[in-house]
């Protein structure tokens, strides 16, 4: 109360204040980081013991709705399998993702099968109305349909043009790198010449005699 009472800033002070800047400005990029950093982890791991149920145990109410959560990142892994590139950031929609990556003209799976997929996903996540054994029967035929699109996807490529420092170079071969030595053999060589006839000297002999 005394250091509140007498401290015009009050009792707290910005976290490395007497640091030097170079410090301060790393702890700062770091706190500003900590907003984005977003995880998503596994709801039911099977090598935990608690989540194994004794035969003829009834499941909880829960169960099928973590389950659900866990199979999308068994469709997000198999999508990933056949192309590295397409990876689904946790901020990122899920629908979204999939529609770019699975519902475009070239992979051939609808729109309409997406949408089913992801509107049976956030009723699993969001929705307080009951999700149970059968909604998840519904959703494991539609992640099935998925994941058959999935491993027939085609090679991602990109619509942007290559930058010039990305174009590959050609490399040059050994016959060319020989063809330019003799050029430049030949071109000192005849330098040369031009030198000796302009300095006075003799110009090269002539197998050719010219008539008197």
């Amino acid at each position: 109360m005394r250091f509140a009472l007498r401290s015009r800033r009050g009792p707290h002070v910005p976290i490395g204040h007497d640091a030097k800047k170079a410090y301060r400005r790393e702890i700062e990029r770091r706190i500003e980081c900590i907003p984005r950093i977003l995880y998503e982890p596994q709801l039911l791991p099977e090598s935990d013991p608690k989540y194994i149920l004794p035969p003829g145990s009834c499941l909880p109410p829960y169960y099928y709705r973590m389950r659900t959560i866990d199979d999308v990142k068994l469709l997000e892994m198999e999508i990933t399998r056949h192309e590295p590139l397409l990876l689904r950031h946790p901020s990122q929609s899920v629908r979204s993702f999939l529609i770019n990556t699975l519902a475009s003209p070239g992979h051939g799976v609808g729109q309409r099968l997406v949408h089913q997929f992801c509107d049976l996903y956030e009723h699993a996540r969001y929705d307080p109305n009951d999700f149970g054994d059968e909604e998840y029967q519904m959703f494991s035929r539609l992640l099935l349909k998925l994941t058959d699109a999935a491993k027939l996807m085609k090679p991602y490529v990109t619509s942007r043009k290559s930058s010039p420092s990305r174009t590959p170079m050609r490399k040059p071969s050994e016959d060319s790198i020989t063809r330019d030595r003799v050029r430049n053999h030949l071109d000192v060589k005849r330098e040369d010449e031009v030198y000796n006839v302009i300095a006075g000297g003799h110009p090269p002999d002539n197998t050719e005699t010219t008539p008197v």
